[in-house]
């Protein structure tokens, strides 16, 4: 190949590259942005396991942020109150049991279950039959872990419902006074 054609071949292998350049940038921002793309989880996914295990969908629904906010602002209120304020609670899941559902002793036992074999926590405190409005289930992970879950439970049907209970789960840690 003479000088000439090497040339050629090189200043179209140029022309070629400097073609393509944004589009190989192009399809490198897209492949970058692709895998730092993740589907949007939940803020705490123990909780959302947790609530999986022992209330799962269909049967039990997951309440939406907008849905039944006061029976919700109420029940955080109450674990904290209960708790003597030693806890704060910093994530939490809502779920509303299947119409007439009275499987409060059964899901707390799946929620046991759950937190004891696959998370190992241990029972912190058992307040299942402490109060007429709520009932609560404790578990702390470790002496030295500052992770506690909780599962609250209402005892009443929530009004215009059809039936149904709000049930919580919840992260807490210990308060800042603590």
């Amino acid at each position: 190949m003479s000088r000439e054609e090497q040339q050629c071949t090189a200043t179209s292998g140029r022309r070629l590259t400097m073609k393509f350049r944004p589009l190989a940038a192009l399809l490198l921002l897209v492949c970058c942005s692709l895998m730092s793309c993740k589907t949007i989880e939940p803020a705490n996914s123990t909780l959302k396991d947790l609530q999986e295990w022992a209330s799962p969908e269909p049967y039990d629904s997951v309440s939406p942020a907008h849905e039944q906010q006061r029976a919700k602002a109420a029940m955080v209120q109450w674990v904290e109150r209960y708790l003597k304020h030693e806890y704060r609670v910093i994530g939490q899941r809502f779920v509303l049991t299947a119409p007439g559902s009275t499987d409060g002793a059964a899901i707390g036992s799946k929620a046991q279950q759950h937190v004891t074999q696959n998370l190992g926590g241990s029972m912190k405190i058992n307040g299942w039959y402490d109060d007429d409005g709520y009932r609560i289930f404790l578990w702390t992970f470790g002496d030295s872990s500052p992770r506690y879950v909780a599962f609250v439970w209402a005892n009443d049907f929530l009004p215009d419902t059809h039936d149904r209970t709000l049930l919580g789960y919840f992260e807490l840690v210990p308060s800042a006074k603590h």
